[in-house]
């Protein structure tokens, strides 16, 4: 994993879209002009608007900023950009003798990395260190009107007349010669490239995941002697020795990819990264759009005529771009875990592969459906068919999000969990006419997902579609139980219940002990219908009945069948309306 982000890294590096080692991204929301003489003449507000919802809020700009250190305790300057506490020995934590020493840190760092440095501003820079003092900030006019602002936690860098510090080259070129000194740092053979180099005892953050820290957590670290080996006491990243360099660029890649708001998704407590060795943007595209049937990206003609090209094996051309079968794709699923990430999964496979198993995983979902219902279930309405439409916190089970992704990525088998809690639904709900919009027990992505799992999991040939021809005694008993409905709205038009809201749910488990209670009632409800209606219902319930031998219904069905059952109940209801809708435009 940390290997295909170093390469990922290394193809951004070279299309000018990352940092070089030692810079990272960080939010600055002023600049201190300063003359010459290295006085505070002006403050620069370097922040911008952004609309969020219907509001317009004020936000820090981002900037390449020389790497910033971790701060877990203690006091860490950093170098060129930082707050007020550092720069300006000032703020408002009540707490001035540690905000001296912090500003004395930060001089003392930039006083080290500039004292061979003789451009304007470094100069300006160091003057500026040598010369002001804390405690004289009620002096300095020009800071007054900003003071408030400046103190809250903002990053500050310096600027001289028009050009920021963190422009100036030969200041750019002091901290790479300040970061390549030696400084007794124990060197071993990266676990990434294998070569013998300086290990990174800290790793750089990685922000963007769902729920986990702001401030960024980490992938790889050791705080507590449960997890420290080979005699590496306190050694933090030495116990999974890294390069400081790999451990630089596979979170500078993690970054960049976790900041692309248009390829980040999240399903459950999974925060999905994806990339592609080749034409990224494109396949990341691709991927969105037909895997994880990303409406913004690709409209629906878009997705069936990737799925019909997957279908006869012919080739894709995607943006323009012939999508190559063989490039290589990297699917990275990433959850919150205190201060560390946890991976939940890491996929890696040709782009050929993930769309086919996509492709497969569509032609097991397929069924018959209402009016106005779309043809391929996302992934994330598969998900909220899992979840009461009563609940609170739609959110599916954390777990569940990922393993589904995962079983649909790689062709392999659904979770049993999936089909669980779609059984559980369908047992524990019941029709809701007067809700907005109502709700049903039984949905056609409920149906949709019970018929993926059995056809992959099960290893049964189900049609898309009513299967006159299929004698599985649970999918005729539910089919049954559909005919006998259907009999009883005809006798009672306009009735509020029918016999789903009271005996589905045990004639689906407890066959034996529910259907002839229904036989009888369904001959009661016979009796009220012309004769038309009453051979017609009739000739069906002989066909059905005679698929299943006589005392041949079960006394429990297990829950696989009880899911026949649901589909047999689902394929008749579809076939009836289907009939109507046919008769109604012919």
């Amino acid at each position: 994993m940390l290997e295909a982000l170093v390469k990922h890294y290394e193809s951004l590096a070279a299309e000018g879209k990352v940092p070089r080692p030692g810079w990272s991204k960080a939010k600055v929301s002023f600049a201190l002009r300063l003359d010459d003489d290295g006085k505070v003449v002006q403050v620069h507000d370097l922040r911008k608007e952004e609309q969020r919802g219907k509001k317009s809020v004020v936000v820090p700009n981002e900037y390449w900023v020389p790497e910033q250190s971790k701060r877990a305790s203690g006091i860490v300057p950093q170098f060129l950009c930082d707050n007020s506490t550092y720069l300006l020995g000032v703020d408002n934590k009540g707490k001035p003798e540690r905000s001296e020493k912090c500003f004395q840190a930060a001089a003392k760092l930039h006083q080290e990395i500039l004292s061979e440095c003789s451009s304007k501003i470094a100069l300006a820079i160091k003057k500026f260190f040598a010369n002001w003092k804390p405690t004289e900030i009620s002096s300095c006019a020009v800071l007054q009107d900003d003071l408030e602002d400046l103190m809250q936690s903002s990053n500050l860098i310096f600027m001289l007349g028009d050009r920021f510090s963190i422009e100036d080259e030969e200041i750019r070129n002091s901290w790479q010669k300040y970061r390549e000194q030696e400084d007794g740092a124990e060197k071993m053979q990266c676990l990434v490239t294998g070569e013998v180099s300086t290990i990174a005892r800290l790793h750089p953050s990685i922000k963007g995941v769902r729920n986990a820290q702001s401030s960024g957590a980490s992938l790889v670290s050791f705080n507590a002697p449960a997890y420290e080996s080979y005699g590496r006491d306190n050694g933090q990243g030495l116990n999974a020795p890294v390069s400081e360099y790999a451990a630089f660029a596979y979170t500078t890649a993690l970054n960049a990819l976790l900041s692309d708001s248009n390829h980040v998704k999240v399903f459950g407590d999974t925060t999905l990264v994806y990339w592609a060795e080749q034409n990224n943007e494109t396949y990341q595209d691709c991927f969105g759009g037909f895997c994880l049937q990303d409406e913004n990206i690709m409209e629906e003609k878009d997705l069936e005529y990737i799925f019909s090209c997957l279908k006869k094996d012919e080739p894709i051309n995607f943006q323009g771009v012939d999508i190559d079968y063989s490039n290589k794709f990297y699917i990275l699923g990433l959850s919150p875990n205190a201060a560390r990430l946890s991976v939940r999964f890491f996929l890696q496979s040709t782009f050929g592969n993930i769309l086919k198993n996509s492709a497969k995983h569509m032609d097991n979902m397929e069924l018959v459906r209402p009016p106005k219902k779309k043809k391929h279930i996302p992934l994330w309405q598969m998900l909220v068919a899992t979840v009461s439409p009563k609940s609170k916190d739609k959110a599916a089970s954390p777990l569940l999000s990922g393993a589904v992704l995962k079983s649909i990525l790689t062709g392999s088998r659904y979770p049993e969990s999936l089909f669980q809690y779609v059984m559980l639904r369908i047992r524990s709900e019941q029709d809701d006419m007067e809700a907005s919009p109502p709700s049903y027990k039984i949905t056609y992505e409920r149906c949709a997902i019970i018929k993926a799992y059995l056809c992959r999991n099960g290893k049964r040939g189900i049609t898309v579609a009513l299967n006159e021809n299929e004698n599985d005694v649970a999918y005729v008993l539910g089919r049954i139980f559909a005919v006998w409905e259907h009999i009883q709205s005809e006798a009672n038009k306009g009735i509020n219940a029918t016999i789903k809201d009271k005996y589905f749910d045990s004639a689906c488990a407890t066959p034996a002990r529910i259907f002839p209670i229904l036989q009888k009632l369904s001959g009661h409800h016979l009796r009220k219908l012309e004769d038309g209606k009453k051979i017609y219902f009739e000739k069906q319930l002989t066909s059905l009945m005679g698929k299943i031998d006589a005392g041949a219904i079960p006394n429990i069905l297990p829950l696989k069948e009880q899911g026949m059952f649901v589909l047999g109940y689902y394929h008749q209801v579809q076939a009836r309306y289907t009939k109507k809708e046919d008769k109604e435009n012919g």
